[in-house]
C-alpha cells in the first residue's frame, strides 16, 4: 500500500508500461545474442550471404555440414542504383566483435558493424594493426606503417554514407602512393624515396571510406608475376609460408588472406591482381580499361586499379562507386541467364604445359555451371599467344628506360648493372633499342587481335580458362633461367630482333605458369578471377572469366553464381581444416532432371591461417565480449520484470481499494 500511496495511478501505470517496453526489448536482445553465440559460433562470414547458414568446424564437415540451395533465376541488378551505405540504426545491445570476427569479415562487413557501434573505426586499427605485428614476419608483406595519420583520419572521418566506413585498408607500394609514405617503384637506388603526393587512385579509396594503415610489397617495377625483390625480399603466402602469393600485387593478396586487413589495393598490367587472387584463394578483378575513377584513360594502356577482396560485395561495391557516370550508360545492361553460352578451353595461348590441377578447376567451374544449366562448349584459345606476348614484351621494354631516368635524377648518373635486378637491366637495354614506330607497330597488332576476340565474344559472350596454368611456385622462386644469366648482362653485341627473342626466352618459363591473363590487359577487356578450387596439396587455384569490354556486371554475375552457391575457397581465421580434394557435384541423372533447372545442394570449405606451424594469431577480444555480456543481459531483463512485477502488484492493490 505505501508503494501504492507513493506513486498515482497515471504514474504506475507509465512507469509500468516503460519497464515491461524495456524488459522485453531487452529480453529480445538476449535472444539475438543466444542466437549469434551458439555452440559453434559462428558469425556471418564474408564469403557467404549473411542470411545463409555458416560452415562449422572440419571435425562435423562430414554430417552435420549445413547446406544452401540457389536458383539460377534470380538475378541481381547489374549497377546498383546507389552505392551509398545509409547510417545503419545503432543499437547498444548488440555485443562488440572480436579479432577473430575482424580477421574474418569482408569490408562491408566491417562498415556496418561501426555504424552499428560494435566496433570503433580506432579499434578497427587496433585489430589491423595487432594481426599485421602477428603475421608480418613470417608474411613478410607490409612495407610501411602509418599509424598516427590512420588514427587521426580515422577519427576526422564522419559518417556521410561511404560505402566502406573507416575499414582499414593497405595499399600497394608500386603506384598507389600516398603522401609522407614510401614510394621506390622497388628500385634499391630509391630506398629511401617518399612521395609528396596522393595517387588520385588511393584518393578515391579514401572517399570511399577507407583508412591506409600501411603498404603492402611488390616486385621490382612490378615486371614478374611473383612477389620477391632484392630490397623487400621474400613475401610468403598465408595458404603455405613455403609457397609465394603471386606477383605483383603479392603483399597486398597476403594480407587479405591472412586478415591483416578485409580488403587490399591491387593494379594490374598482365595479371598482377588476378595472378595473386588465384594463388592466394581471393576475388581479382581487372575492369574494362579506363572505366574507373583514378584509372589510365589510354587506348594505349593495359594497366588498371582496383582491389583484391573475399567477398563479392565487397568487389561490386568497389566496382560501383569506382564506376565513372559516362562508363554506367555504357555498362552491358544483359542479365546473366542460361541463354548465354559459355565457352572454355584448357589449352594456352602458345601451347605450354599446363598443370593436371589446372585442368580439374576448368572442369568443375565446368560441370557446375552445366548443373545450373547454362550452356558451355570447348573451344582452343582465340589468338595466337607467342604473337601476343611479343607485342606484350616489346611494350614493357619501352617503358623500361623510365628506370635510367629515374637514376639520373637520383644518381646523377646514368643507370648501371649493378644499380637494378637483371630483368630490369635486360628490359632496359632492349629498350634503348626501341623506335617509336617498333611501340606503334606492337600496338596496331593489339588493336587487330582485340576486334579478332571482340568476333569471338559476339559468339561466346564469357570465356573461361584457368586463372593461372599452375598453383603458386616456392616463395624465393627465380623466373630467370641460370643459363641465360650471362646474355641477359651484356646485351651489347645483340641486335634489336635478338634482345627480343632473348627477352622472351628469358620470360617463357614464369609465363608458363602463368599465360592466361595478359589478354586482357593487351585488349582492354574486363577479366574475373574466382577462387573455385583447391589442389590436393591443400593450394588454391583461381577460375579465370573473360568477356568483352563493358561487359563487366556480366562477370560480376557470374561470380555471384559461384559465391552464392557456395563454391568459394577463402582463408579465414575462424575455419579449421581443408578437405584433401575437392568436394564433385553430382550431376543429374538425365537430361529431363536437368531441364527443370531445380537447385542444387552444395558444400563449402575454408582454411584456417592460424593453423599452420610457426604461424601464431592471437585472438584477443575487446571489453565486455562473451558471456560477460551475456549475462548482462540476463540481468537486466531480471531486474526489469522484477521491478514491473512489483508496479503491476502494487497497481492491482490500488485499484482493489478504489472498488
Amino acid at each position: 500500500m505505501r508503494y501504492a500511496k507513493r506513486y498515482p495511478s497515471q504514474t504506475r501505470q507509465v512507469l509500468l508500461t516503460l519497464l515491461l517496453v524495456t524488459a522485453s526489448l531487452q529480453a529480445g536482445a538476449m535472444t539475438a545474442y543466444a542466437d549469434e553465440n551458439r555452440a559453434d559460433h559462428q558469425p556471418p562470414m564474408a564469403q557467404v550471404d549473411t542470411s545463409q547458414a555458416t560452415t562449422p568446424s572440419a571435425k562435423t564437415a562430414t554430417a552435420a555440414e549445413p547446406t544452401v540451395t540457389i536458383s539460377t533465376t534470380d538475378q541481381v541488378p547489374l549497377v546498383a542504383p546507389t552505392v551509398a551505405s545509409p547510417p545503419t540504426t545503432i543499437s547498444s545491445e548488440l555485443p562488440p566483435i572480436t579479432l577473430e570476427d575482424y580477421q574474418s569479415a569482408s569490408a562491408s562487413q566491417l562498415a556496418k558493424w561501426t555504424r552499428q557501434q560494435r566496433v570503433t573505426g580506432q579499434q578497427l586499427l587496433d585489430f589491423a594493426l595487432e594481426t599485421i605485428k602477428e603475421t608480418n614476419p613470417d608474411l613478410n608483406n607490409v612495407i610501411s606503417l602509418r599509424e598516427p595519420l590512420a588514427r587521426q583520419e580515422s577519427e576526422q572521418m564522419t559518417d556521410q554514407g561511404q560505402p566502406f566506413y573507416k575499414v582499414p585498408i593497405l595499399v600497394k607500394g608500386l603506384g598507389h602512393t600516398i603522401a609522407g609514405s614510401s614510394n621506390t617503384n622497388g628500385l634499391d637506388f630509391l630506398k629511401d624515396k617518399t612521395s609528396s603526393s596522393t595517387s588520385a587512385f588511393v584518393k578515391q579509396l579514401q572517399k570511399a571510406g577507407f583508412i591506409v594503415v600501411g603498404q603492402s610489397s611488390f616486385p621490382e617495377m612490378g615486371w614478374i608475376n611473383v612477389t620477391n625483390s632484392n630490397l623487400y625480399g621474400n613475401t610468403h603466402n598465408p595458404w603455405k609460408l613455403e609457397q609465394n602469393p603471386g606477383g605483383s600485387s603479392g603483399g597486398s593478396a597476403a594480407a587479405v588472406a591472412s586478415g591483416q586487413v578485409s580488403l587490399a589495393s591491387a593494379s594490374d598490367g598482365g595479371g598482377s591482381t588476378r595472378i595473386p587472387a588465384s594463388w592466394s584463394g581471393l576475388i581479382g578483378l581487372h575492369p574494362t580499361r579506363g572505366i574507373l575513377e583514378g584509372n589510365p584513360t589510354s587506348e594505349r594502356s593495359n594497366v588498371s586499379h582496383f582491389a583484391l577482396t573475399k567477398s563479392m560485395e565487397d568487389t561490386r561495391r568497389l566496382f560501383q562507386f569506382l564506376l565513372k557516370d559516362k562508363a554506367k550508360a555504357q555498362q552491358n545492361p544483359k542479365r546473366l541467364d542460361q541463354s548465354i553460352p559459355i565457352a572454355y578451353t584448357t589449352q594456352t595461348p602458345a601451347g605450354t604445359p599446363i598443370s593436371e590441377e589446372a585442368i580439374a578447376a576448368v572442369k568443375e567451374a565446368v560441370a557446375f555451371l552445366e548443373e545450373q544449366g547454362y550452356q558451355t562448349v570447348e573451344v582452343p584459345y582465340p589468338v595466337d599467344g607467342k604473337i601476343m606476348m611479343q607485342y606484350y614484351y616489346t611494350i614493357a621494354a619501352s617503358v623500361a628506360t623510365s628506370i635510367n631516368v629515374m637514376a639520373q635524377q637520383t644518381l646523377k648518373r646514368p643507370l648501371q648493372k649493378d644499380d637494378v635486378e637483371l630483368l630490369s637491366w635486360a628490359l632496359y637495354q632492349t629498350g634503348k633499342d626501341l623506335s617509336k614506330e617498333d611501340v606503334n607497330k606492337a600496338w596496331e597488332g593489339i588493336a587487330t587481335m582485340t576486334n579478332q576476340l571482340n568476333q569471338f565474344y559476339q559468339k561466346y559472350p564469357i570465356f573461361l580458362t584457368p586463372t593461372t596454368a599452375y598453383p603458386a611456385p616456392a616463395a624465393d622462386y627465380h623466373h630467370i633461367p641460370k643459363d641465360l644469366v650471362a646474355q641477359l648482362s651484356d646485351m651489347s653485341g645483340l641486335s634489336k630482333e635478338e634482345k627480343l627473342d632473348l627477352i622472351y626466352r628469358q620470360w617463357l618459363p614464369a609465363w608458363t605458369l602463368t599465360p592466361f591473363t595478359q589478354l586482357a590487359n593487351l585488349t582492354g577487356t574486363p577479366s574475373l578471377s574466382l577462387p573455385t578450387h583447391v589442389t590436393a596439396s591443400g593450394l588454391p587455384l583461381g577460375t579465370l572469366v573473360n568477356s568483352r569490354a563493358h561487359n563487366d556486371s556480366l562477370l560480376l554475375q557470374l561470380g555471384d553464381l559461384f559465391e552464392k552457391a557456395n563454391r568459394f575457397h577463402i582463408l579465414t581465421a575462424r575455419q579449421k581444416g581443408l578437405p584433401v580434394a575437392p568436394v564433385k557435384q553430382k550431376s543429374p541423372n538425365n537430361k529431363d532432371e536437368r531441364d527443370k533447372k531445380q537447385p542444387i545442394t552444395v558444400h563449402y570449405h575454408t582454411k584456417s591461417f592460424a593453423s599452420q606451424p610457426n604461424y601464431h594469431t592471437k585472438h584477443n577480444s575487446l571489453p565486455q565480449t562473451g558471456d560477460k555480456q551475456q549475462d548482462g543481459l540476463l540481468m537486466t531483463s531480471y531486474v526489469s520484470l522484477f521491478l514491473g512485477s512489483l508496479l503491476l502488484a502494487g497497481n492491482f492493490r490500488g485499484n482493489k481499494e478504489k472498488i
